[in-house]
């Protein structure tokens, strides 16, 4: 076991912050979101995350201060959204400790570790197959999902408590963070960046396309840089535009040009993703609730951008290379090596899904791509159908909600989730639900609940939760 002294930082600060109430853990852990590729510990080869640490801490320390208590279980805990998280949560754990053991030799996958030792399948990239087998991949997979489960449901419980701004609060840390990070792996300071890209992970950071360098972050490749700062401007750009704060637009406007300059396809799908999203809530952020100085000022700044971009596809060069960046990310995306690789691995995760009767070959038992495909492959029918119950839930509703804090963070945390949604459908290599995923959907399911409550609470006592 090895642990890295860095991490040592991050720990006593989420002490420090938990001393004073075990709910500032959630924060803590939402803030350290961008440290994607920063291990805390290695553990037989597996690299547990400085987040997944933390997390993993504060669940421990709230089920400790609830026990302590003697409290009753929360009201917040109790809901239709955790159990089909937890059926999803505990079918993954079945298929990654008996489904793939039943299934074991039948048929050829992808493993999770990409290696060259096995059975090749094309002239056009490296991964092989081979016959489906139990490895630590399973139990490594099933505790990500275990862990996210559980930070869903604490972290529920919490806003559910206190108020999903408190997880906003952790998310416009990360965002802060995510942004420094960038701007540091974008200067080529890879020296500092070495104390925090201390995973296993291949790094890939030495890409760049015309010259250009694709800027990857805290994380180990663009793809994930770029749909995570497309979250980001997904939430803070929702969150501008309600509350209308300046440090929340300077937050979206940053993690925007994060995203774009990953010059990654999931990113820039993300953001594509966010914007239509966002225009499709307008009837939350504009009508009677607007200032008049505000829509002038909203309508002034969306007609400069316009005149803005238009002038610069004027310039000489601009738009072909536009128009190359398109091609390359998007257009031509299926037929690069990495386009061809990435197909094959979601065919074989739909393969894995016919042939186990659509039961699933367990949960880390085989690398596929896209959400969909990961899913059927490696929880099957049932995983997958309590996993879109589940988000459904999460996200659902919100009319309900009068409280304005809980319904900026709401509608913010619904755009976020639906944005990183898109992004895992298109580059997902495995079940886990992420933790920021958790972290919104989590928000977005205690301002309804809180919405709920306060509604069935007789008239006298409608007073919100501290």
């Amino acid at each position: 076991m090895a642990f890295f002294p860095a991490s040592a930082v991050f720990l006593l600060i989420w002490i420090a912050r938990v001393i004073r109430s075990p709910d500032n853990g959630v924060v803590v852990a939402i803030a350290t979101l961008p440290f994607g590729m920063f291990a805390a510990v290695k553990v037989a080869g597996l690299s547990l995350l400085v987040t997944d640490l933390l997390a993993s801490l504060t669940m421990a320390a709230l089920i400790l201060a609830w026990v302590r208590a003697g409290a009753h279980v929360e009201r917040g805990v109790l809901t239709a959204t955790n159990a089909f998280l937890g059926f999803y949560a505990v079918y993954a754990l079945i298929s990654a400790t008996i489904l793939v053991r039943l299934f074991a030799g039948q048929f050829l996958v992808f493993p999770m570790n990409v290696s060259a030792t096995g059975i090749a399948v094309s002239i056009f990239f490296q991964s092989t197959m081979q016959p489906l087998a139990p490895g630590m991949s399973n139990v490594a997979q099933a505790g990500y999902i275990l862990l996210s489960f559980g930070f869903f449901v604490a972290a529920a419980a919490v806003f559910f408590r206190r108020s999903p701004a408190l997880g906003e609060r952790g998310l416009a840390i990360a965002a802060g963070i995510n942004i420094l990070l960038g701007v540091l792996d974008l200067m080529a300071l890879d020296t500092l960046l070495s104390v925090i890209r201390t995973a296993d992970y291949s790094l890939l950071n030495q890409h760049s396309f015309n010259g250009f360098p694709r800027v990857i972050g805290g994380f180990s490749e663009a793809s994930a840089f770029g749909a995570t700062s497309a979250a980001f401007f997904a939430y803070f750009t929702m969150a501008f535009l309600i509350h209308r704060r300046g440090a929340h637009g300077g937050l979206a406007l940053g993690n925007l040009l994060c995203a774009l300059t990953s010059l990654s396809s999931s990113g820039f799908v993300a953001v594509a993703v966010a914007g239509v999203v966002i225009l499709a809530h307008m009837p939350v952020y504009l009508g009677r609730g607007m200032s008049r100085g505000f829509a002038h000022g909203f309508v002034i700044v969306v007609s400069l951008c316009l005149a803005a971009i238009c002038l610069l596809f004027l310039l000489p060069g601009v738009t072909k290379s536009a128009s190359n960046v398109l091609d390359w990310l998007i257009f031509s995306k299926a037929s690069s090596e990495s386009g061809i690789e990435r197909s094959a691995w979601a065919r074989a995760g739909f393969q894995a899904f016919a042939e186990t009767g659509g039961l699933g070959a367990g949960a880390g038992s085989l690398r596929a791509n896209g959400l969909a495909a990961v899913l059927m492959g490696s929880v099957g029918l049932p995983g997958t159908l309590s996993f879109a119950i589940f988000f459904l839930l999460a996200i659902s509703g919100g009319r309900r909600i009068t409280d304005p804090h809980d319904r900026r963070a709401f509608h913010a945390a619904r755009a976020t989730a639906l944005t990183l949604l898109a992004a895992l459908m298109l580059s997902a290599t495995t079940p886990n639900p992420t933790l920021f995923l958790m972290a919104v959907t989590a928000m977005s399911a205690a301002a309804r609940q809180r919405a709920r409550a306060m509604q069935a609470a007789p008239a006298h006592a409608r007073v919100h939760p501290a």
